[in-house]
């Protein structure tokens, strides 16, 4: 039973090692696209808010500062309880280039953001539509510029990267390291040409190429508008990454553990709608990961050497944290290093567990 164990757990560390070095080591050598203020595309920023208007204005603020050539602003206002109306035609009144939807009740069937996206894009005069969240602010000035010059003829999709800021609590840690996980994950399988997902934080997409069909096809779920939607349209070809800081939101993180396991659940309740071969190569990696830990403790106490078994699975650490860390310091969004391994056990115990959470769920709600 031990060598069984053993030959599982060596398997473990192989998947896991590959994983490291052909999906996300190939990060950290990619290289951004440059084009000409000329050939840079139109942008539509399409932002679907509710309850947001403690965020607005300073989201408001940083977007009438993009210095792309030719850009609008639509905020949709999703049935707000607060003063997010008033706090958006404050913000936007003079400046040509906003424009404020609101939605005052929803159609049958629609939940409240999906709704908000659809009477934005619908509204939408450019060619790339441009999506964040009412939480987010753009890094630079340069951000809807560089993530529009991604675009070329044959590039119908571009995924960007979205941290969250840094506060001083465990829980930040976790987030941040959560946060750049996946990111490796879906920036690296897009370098690869195998995209499957995005973050509604920072994505941008042709408008003919958005499918408003499958969006209906998909209005009663929870989440998903982003995710979702480029799991049905993303392919190697027309897809492309961009990862530079200055191309990047940064996203204001949760202050609770019960916000950010809500936050979580509503995130991971629709990856069961992913394509199969997609839901195949994450779960690979995700019982491997899972599975590696597990082995490692019963291993440690078994009739085999516990110091071989500390080194095979040093060598699998040492590779995930180096490269972890190198692509953090590019992405700037760094993890600290002396925290990684116990942040590396507790999200292998995490994330099976909101995953099965997630899978078992009901009354997910937006906001």
């Amino acid at each position: 039973m031990t060598e069984i164990i053993l030959i599982l757990f060596l398997l473990c560390l192989i998947i896991q090692v590959l994983f490291h070095f052909l999906v996300f080591r190939g990060l950290y050598g990619s290289k951004e696209k440059t084009t000409h203020s000329e050939e840079i595309p139109s942008v539509s920023v399409i932002i679907a808010a509710r309850n947001e208007s403690k965020n607005l204005p300073q989201l408001i603020k940083s977007l009438a500062t993009q210095e792309h050539p030719q850009m609008e602003v639509i905020i949709i206002n999703d049935r707000s309880t607060d003063e997010s109306d008033k706090v958006i035609k404050k913000a936007i009144e003079g400046q040509k280039h906003f424009q404020q939807i609101n939605i005052n009740s929803l159609p049958d069937g629609w939940t409240g953001k999906k709704y908000a996206l659809l009477k934005g894009i619908q509204d939408a005069k450019n060619e790339i539509l441009l999506f964040t969240d009412a939480d987010c602010i753009p890094k630079s000035s340069q951000w809807a510029t560089l993530v529009a010059a991604t675009f070329d003829t044959r590039i119908d999709i571009v995924l960007g990267f979205s941290p969250y800021e840094n506060r001083a609590t465990w829980l930040n840690q976790f987030i941040q390291f959560e946060t750049l996980l996946t990111g490796l994950q879906y920036l690296g399988l897009a370098n690869l040409g195998r995209p499957y997902m995005g973050v509604g934080r920072n994505w941008a997409i042709r408008k003919h190429a958005y499918d408003l069909e499958y969006l209906k096809s998909i209005s009663d779920i929870i989440g998903g508008d982003d995710d979702l939607m480029i799991n049905h349209l993303a392919t190697r070809t027309n897809t492309s990454i961009i990862t530079a800081p200055s191309s990047q939101t940064i996203s204001k993180p949760t202050e609770s553990w019960n916000d950010f396991f809500k936050q979580k659940i509503r995130h991971l309740s629709v990856g069961s709608h992913y394509h199969q071969k997609d839901k195949t190569v994450l779960g690979l990696f995700t019982l491997a990961f899972l599975f590696g830990w597990i082995f490692f403790f019963f291993l440690l106490v078994s009739t085999i050497n516990p110091y071989l078994i500390l080194a095979t699975f040093g060598l699998r650490s040492l590779s995930f944290y180096s490269i972890f860390a190198r692509v953090g310091q590019k992405f700037d969004a760094p993890v600290r290093f002396w925290a990684l391994l116990l942040l590396d056990l507790s999200y292998s115990i995490y994330y099976p567990v909101m995953g099965l959470r997630a899978l078992s769920a009901k009354n997910i709600k937006w906001k």
